[in-house]
């Protein structure tokens, strides 16, 4: 059984939750972020958290912020990488740590692998509620959508012109990348409904730098492109719907969503979250001569943008994300993708998009301010 944790001083969670708001995607105050968050963090994390600017920081200069030793600070931040509620870059011969951003991070961090001594279900419990209320709002509250659809492998498009919409043209750009646990299904797992369609284990995928510290801190494994695409291959088969981040170049992860445990698709579906996921520029068509209206496509459709109405399958267009799952359900080839009238800006970098999300919040200047004093400028 979890021992009872430590209770937080009270201003240092208020700090704590005034410095995440300050991230273009916030974690805004709740009676059940303050539970979360006192659960899950020691009284040292949650102080050293709160301590943290917007850029990057080394350990040196926030033990002088926190008034500690620097070994003390070291031990702390090394146990809040385990968390993933910091991550650490080396550039230069030094370290440097930056506070995760809410989301994702801290939220999807928590329950990517189980902690010891943490009670696993009760932080389910919290996030289910939390995200219902409150998160999904904020998370999907601006008009740039924070992650966007891919074409999965094998279904047929009428133009190969935006190669960034293909799930191979991403995986393959990195050569390599790392599979971790699903955190929508582990909540949904924790909460007693298991997903219908997936597996917890090994269901998404970071890539890049992002990769990299998920390897080194022990929430994934490194595979090649091949095994991956393989793996997303196999996914895509059921049905689920490929997301990665709405930007085109050097996206950090594709998930692999399903319409009973994804909390973005769930976003789209039933509470109508239009900057959830943005599609890809391409949409469904149907072909009424071949179409028996056998609403395969409509069961395979993991956000209900195909129906079957008057004997035939019919579009949702101001749903459909255009990721082509239902293609490959239909045996009449009565289903493919065309060009969309118009297609969706895509935000060039990581970059880009949280300054835009920024820009729309109102919360520009400070992650302005940030960036220009962050060393980490121009690193790869």
């Amino acid at each position: 059984m979890a021992a009872d944790p430590e209770p937080l001083d009270p201003d240092v969670l208020d700090a704590l939750i005034d410095r995440l708001n300050m991230y273009p995607v916030g974690l805004p105050d709740a009676p059940e972020i303050r539970e979360f968050l006192s659960i899950f963090l020691t009284p040292d994390e949650a102080r050293l958290a709160s301590l943290f600017p917007l850029s990057e920081a080394t350990a040196g200069e926030l033990a002088r912020k926190a008034g500690w030793e620097e070994g003390r600070t070291r031990k702390t931040l090394e146990a809040m990488a385990q968390k993933g509620t910091v991550v650490d870059v080396a550039l230069g011969g030094s370290r440097y740590w930056l506070l995760t951003p809410s989301v994702v991070g801290f939220v999807e961090f928590s329950l990517m692998k189980l902690h010891a001594g943490i009670p696993m279900r009760r932080l389910a419990e919290l996030l289910e509620k939390y995200s219902e209320e409150r998160l999904w709002k904020e998370v999907f509250g601006a008009g740039t959508a924070p992650m966007r659809a891919l074409i999965g492998e094998g279904v047929p498009v009428s133009s190969r012109i935006a190669t960034y919409a293909q799930v191979e043209t991403v995986v393959r750009a990195f050569g390599q990348g790392a599979a971790q646990d699903c955190y929508c299904r582990r909540k949904e797992e924790l909460l007693g409904h298991s997903c219908r369609l997936a597996a917890v284990e090994g269901t998404c995928f970071s890539l890049g730098l992002a990769a990299d510290f998920m390897v080194r801190r022990g929430f994934a494994r490194m595979l090649g492109a091949d095994e991956i695409l393989a793996r997303i291959r196999d996914l895509g088969s059921r049905g689920l719907i490929h997301v990665t981040d709405n930007v085109r170049d050097q996206p950090s992860f594709v998930c692999n969503c399903c319409g009973c445990c994804c909390n973005v698709l769930d976003a789209v579906r039933r509470k109508g979250a239009r900057s959830a996921v943005s599609p890809t520029p391409y949409i469904l068509t149907v072909d009424e001569e071949r179409c028996t209206g056998c609403g395969a496509c409509a069961k395979r459709c993991q956000i209900g943008a195909v129906m079957k109405a008057g004997g035939k399958a019919r579009v949702v267009e101001t749903r459909c994300l255009g990721c082509g799952a239902c293609v490959r359900a239909c045996a009449r080839h009565a289903l493919s993708l065309r060009s969309r009238g118009r297609r969706p800006g895509v935000p060039r970098n990581a970059v880009t998009k949280f300054v835009r999300i920024a820009w729309e919040k109102g919360r520009l200047w400070p992650l302005l301010k940030a960036g220009l004093r962050s060393r980490l400028r121009g690193a790869p």
